[in-house]
């Protein structure tokens, strides 16, 4: 597969790259290559027509299809940035995130359309709303594609220019815009594919399951290198593990990628034991630590070879890999690494002074890869606390063993990881504090066995005020998003706190983690 890499450059190469075969298949329709240029192409020299230029934000906001991911490669070949949004926040966090990305144009789902229109309306930077699955009707994607009247770019452009922005978020609790390249999502395989290093084994005929959201950065990385290597891609809208399941057999599905909660939710369908699979021909997952449990009943399923990724938004996805020879050798072992560099990624454990550590000792985790990203958007200071002389601090904290894999052991960041899901404590917290009995409040991820993590509220009540559980709880539910609701609330008399006034939330977490060999989950 070296020469599809080779023949590109940045991603708007890639559409027309295959002269033929099926591209996507999403429903019942099924895209070829070339109509998928075409249709790519189309939408870049809509957005000329729309008068956007180079640079320009294109917000997506919805549920994934053969559309969406034309989207993206019209925004690649116009030199527009793409920038998915998870449609599971709620309306302040989606209108926090439409506005501070200055995004000109912004597309809708029928799932998202109410939602949408009222974020919208909040958002003057806007100059239009599609219905990205509406045709000819007034605002549908039919109708705007009409507006094309030039000529359809020629793709090229620079490797180090912004094409896709991913919002994640840190401790001041917003969403902050991680700005990638195209390089981020091209170098490092093809590096790899050029030493020959074992990697994804794409092979002709392939046909790839795309179960992952776009508006994650593992979603997009596995939807692009599908169609670089030329395979059929199956879109999900959203992911559902019925649906997942019976996509194999009736699309013959050869290559799947997963967080470790999505094959939990499979394996627990009743359809799974009586589900074909045998034309499975490799696993990959990533995004958390996978339950020996889940992984062995994973094995068991889809009898087939699995491996192991982990990386970040600001790696552009992958940074660490653990192909499948190994990973057999390992769980054989028992040994619970994620995996060793990708070839052209450096690592780096330091303490808290930045001095490097040795095999075995514990420390913050830092990459150097071609594959980090840009920048964050309009955050100087995050982004200059981030990359550092070339290095990406990545908060996860982490160790190498004496054969040089990594294993994660415990985060820096307070990041929660439920079900694959980022939940940042700082939101939470945010919108719990507004209630005018609560005095105080943090919030910790907890391990559960279903999700892998879910949220925890310490709650300092004001005093007099006879605040319970059930109230807590309720207003909870009305304020915070259904995926990061918290799973109970504690009352504590004070939050724990060092002489600068930081929660020593390692405190509060301490009793919940006691036992369990990692403080992730």
């Amino acid at each position: 597969m070296l020469a599809f890499y080779d023949a590109i450059r940045t991603l708007a190469d890639i559409p027309g790259l295959h002269a033929g075969g099926t591209a996507l298949i999403f429903g019942e329709r099924r895209v070829s290559y070339p109509d998928f240029a075409a249709e790519a192409g189309r939408i870049a020299a809509t957005f000329t027509a729309c008068g956007l230029v180079r640079g320009d934000r294109v917000a997506f906001l919805g549920t994934d299809s053969d559309r969406s991911l034309a989207l993206l490669f019209g925004c690649a070949l116009a030199g527009m940035v793409f920038v998915p949004i998870n449609w599971k926040l709620d309306e302040d966090d989606l209108a926090y995130i439409v506005a501070d990305s200055g995004a000109k144009l912004l597309f809708l789902t029928a799932t998202t359309a109410a939602a949408g229109a009222r974020v919208a309306a909040a958002c003057p930077d806007l100059k239009q709303v599609v219905a990205i699955d509406g045709d000819d009707d007034a605002g549908g994607y039919g109708a705007w594609l009409t507006q094309a009247g030039g000529p359809v770019p020629a793709g090229g452009g620079d490797p180090d220019e912004p094409v896709i922005q991913v919002y994640t978020s840190g401790t001041s609790g917003r969403p902050k815009g991680v700005v990638l390249g195209h390089r981020g999502f091209i170098d490092v395989v093809r590096e790899i594919e050029r030493a020959g290093d074992p990697f994804i084994d794409w092979r002709p005929g392939d046909v790839s399951l795309l179960a992952l959201p776009s508006f994650h950065v593992g979603g997009l990385w596995w939807a692009i290198q599908g169609l670089i290597n030329g395979a059929a891609n199956v879109v999900l809208p959203a992911f559902a593990p019925a649906a997942a399941l019976a996509a194999i057999p009736r699309w013959k599905i050869t290559k799947l990628a997963f967080v470790p909660a999505m094959l939990r939710f499979m394996l627990s369908e009743p359809a799974a034991a009586e589900t074909d699979t045998s034309s499975v021909g490799m696993v990959i997952y990533g995004g958390s630590p996978m339950p020996r449990p889940v992984l062995e009943a994973a094995m068991a399923l889809f009898r087939c070879p699995f491996a192991q990724n982990y990386g970040l938004s600001e790696t552009s996805n992958m940074a660490i890999f653990l192909p499948a020879d190994e990973h057999a050798d390992l769980v054989a072992r028992n040994v619970p690494a994620a995996g060793r560099p990708l070839r052209g990624v450096d690592v780096r454990i330091i303490d808290a002074d930045g001095r490097d550590l040795p095999a075995g000792e514990t420390g913050e985790i830092l990459f150097r890869t071609p594959s980090r990203m840009l920048c964050y958007w309009r955050q100087p200071e995050a982004t200059a606390r981030t990359l550092v002389d070339g290095w990406l601090y990545t908060g996860d904290a982490g160790h190498l063993d004496s054969e040089g894999y990594l294993h994660i052991t415990d985060r820096i960041k307070d990041l929660i990881i439920s079900a694959g899901e980022n939940i940042y404590p700082a939101e939470i917290e945010r919108a719990l504090a507004a209630h005018p009995d609560i005095s105080d409040v943090a919030v910790i991820g907890i391990p559960d066995k279903r999700w892998g993590e879910v949220p925890f509220a310490y709650v300092v009540p004001r005093a007099g005020s006879g605040l319970d559980r059930k109230t807590v709880m309720a207003y909870a539910r009305a304020v915070v998003a259904p995926f990061k609701m918290i799973r109970d609330v504690a009352f504590i008399d004070q939050l724990p706190r060092n002489s600068a006034g930081k929660i020593l939330k390692r405190v509060l977490r301490e009793p919940h983690w006691a036992g369990l060999e990692r403080r992730v989950n």
